[in-house]
């Protein structure tokens, strides 16, 4: 890693005040032991699934907000009944104390209730006293296997109008976040955005995880350059050393590169925070003068 990505990424993981890193929880069983090998007081955002519903989401936001985390709830369109329902869970965010959503679609077939997609939840939740003060939508550098990417960027666009920042889905390349941040940028996108990279997870599941999302694209590309294949399929866990090296020039930079990292943890924390404290020794110790860093 030369000079530039070392303070770069220095800055990115020491800098609390713009929540550089976020780590993404599955409110399923584990959820608690995972969430006590985080950082205190980390930012950590707790996915809804149609398994569980919203209700789970928020009952795992609750603890967490007791345990001392900054908590970002994601709130399924889909799984939303009506504007009444609506307005009952984003009384039940704010009595939390919760300040941050982020508004996904939701990965049912069909909506439950009345709202479709993101943007109509989006557009709806504008109108509202309630609104939480951050909110957050999902952007896809990799495409999205049931949108075609005209519609993805209309939909990113008009879903700027109403969000604060955009995570972008899981990656564990760079160059697919480095050329969509390229492209957005050269489109007008004023939106912060955080890079969606996976912790340290085992080999098979993320390549399992990655074809599940629909980025397959990666996937292939991966085999079709040397060496790579050893590495993705290998035995031992996945590391994203080489996707954050990439990166590190660009972190931190909100209005062209990213604002931090988003890490997908899959519920595998004690590995991911075990890399991450050695990534910042290592930036710590190649480079001194990110020591003085505010907000350390």
């Amino acid at each position: 890693m030369n000079d530039i990505n070392r303070a770069a990424l220095a800055a990115a993981l020491e800098s609390s005040t713009r929540l550089a890193i976020r780590f993404e929880l599955l409110p399923i069983s584990g959820l608690r032991e995972a969430a006590r090998e985080l950082p205190e007081g980390a930012v950590v955002t707790v996915t809804c699934s149609p398994r569980h519903g919203l209700e789970r989401t928020l009952e795992a936001a609750e603890w967490l907000v007791g345990s001392g985390f900054r908590v970002v709830p994601h709130l399924a369109a889909r799984l939303v009944r009506n504007h009444d329902h609506l307005q009952r869970l984003l009384q039940h965010v704010a009595m939390l104390g919760i300040e941050d959503v982020f508004v996904v679609g939701g990965d049912v077939p069909r909506a439950v209730g009345d709202y479709p997609h993101g943007l109509a939840l989006l557009e709806d939740m504008a109108r509202l006293a309630l609104r939480p003060v951050r909110i957050g939508v999902p952007a896809y550098p990799e495409g999205h296997h049931h949108i075609e990417p005209p519609c993805l960027q209309h939909d990113l666009e008009a879903k700027a109008t109403f969000a604060d920042y955009a995570v972008t889905q899981l990656c564990f390349e760079a160059r697919p976040l480095l050329d969509w941040r390229d492209r957005q940028t050269r489109l007008g996108l004023r939106l912060p955005v955080y890079a969606g990279i996976p912790g340290v997870i085992e080999r098979k599941r993320l390549l399992g995880i990655a074809l599940r999302l629909g980025i397959g694209s990666s996937v292939k590309s991966l085999r079709r350059q040397s060496g790579r294949m050893s590495r993705l399929f290998g035995p031992s866990a996945y590391r994203p050393d080489a996707l954050v090296d990439e990166l590190g020039a660009v972190l931190g930079a909100s209005d062209s590169g990213f604002a931090g990292l988003h890490v997908y943890t899959f519920n595998q924390v004690a590995d991911t925070r075990t890399w991450l404290e050695k990534l910042e020794g290592r930036q710590r110790t190649a480079s001194p003068e990110a020591e003085s860093v505010p907000g350390k």
